[in-house]
């Protein structure tokens, strides 16, 4: 029930869950003959959700998260005892051998990069199920797939699929490089991801080197010599809509790892 209640209290913060929230109540408020009330509703949900799907909004939100960790090649990372991807391809739907990949596959493929670049001997996956538990397969499994395709061998590759959350990422993945002796990892996962995963990486004790991927296109500039229309950045797309959520689901994460005392 907690990891519930967490999961659909996020939903309900998000900007789209928060619009829906106002429109519901400005039916109920027209029910009552509250007029205004309703009015005030809808115009707030209107704005809400027009406002946080301009690209302006999803820099704003965004940049915070991800400004802190510089793009670096493979090949310019420094070496680690393994590397940590959070893995997210989805078990297979219809053969085992074909999983379906995420919008953050990017973390997958730099892995294998990094891997084969020579940075670390061993790949850990830490990614389980977030309802289905044991009894499915985990995205753990289906990323190790992914993984072994671009030719990551299956013999370096060790498997953390119990965990349902970042702070479980990191307590599991702790306990499987105790057991090897290993100390420094190089984690890889989103970089707007990487502020919460970094830290609760490095509370639960191990030495961690970001290697973060998966940059969100940031919207182009609109000023300089090849600006782009004022109004571009204020007209709402559905991609921007996504990228303010994602960040803004980060930013609250953050504040709660905090308050519990997870980072």
């Amino acid at each position: 029930m907690p990891l519930l209640l967490d999961k659909t209290l996020t939903l309900l913060a998000m900007p789209l869950g928060t619009a829906v929230g106002a429109g519901l109540f400005a039916l109920v408020a027209l029910v009552l003959d509250r007029r205004r009330v309703a009015g005030l509703l809808l115009a707030f949900a209107i704005i809400w959700l027009w406002g946080w799907s301009t690209p302006f909004a999803a820099n704003a939100v965004t940049s915070p998260l991800t400004s802190r960790y510089l793009f670096q090649r493979a090949e310019a990372m420094p070496a680690a005892d393994a590397i940590v991807v959070l893995g997210n391809a989805r078990p297979y739907r219809f053969d085992p051998a074909y999983p379906d990949l995420t919008d953050t596959a990017d973390r997958i493929w730099y892995a294998a990069r990094l891997y084969r670049a020579g940075k670390a001997p061993l790949v850990i996956i830490s990614a389980g199920n977030v309802w289905g538990g044991q009894r499915r397969p985990s995205a753990a499994e289906a990323t190790r797939v992914v993984l072994n395709a671009f030719g990551v061998p299956d013999d370096v590759i060790v498997i953390e699929k119990r965990s349902r959350n970042t702070r479980q990422n990191a307590l599991f993945t702790k306990e499987l490089a105790a057991r090897r002796g290993i100390e420094r990892v190089l984690l890889t996962t989103s970089a707007s991801h990487m502020p919460r995963a970094e830290a609760a990486f490095r509370r639960a004790g191990l030495d961690v080197v970001p290697a973060a991927t998966d940059y969100r296109p940031i919207p182009p500039a609109y000023r300089g010599p090849r600006r782009t229309p004022l109004i571009l950045g204020l007209l709402p797309r559905v991609g921007a809509l996504k990228s303010s959520s994602q960040a803004l689901k980060e930013h609250l994460g953050l504040l709660v790892y905090r308050l519990r005392g997870w980072i």
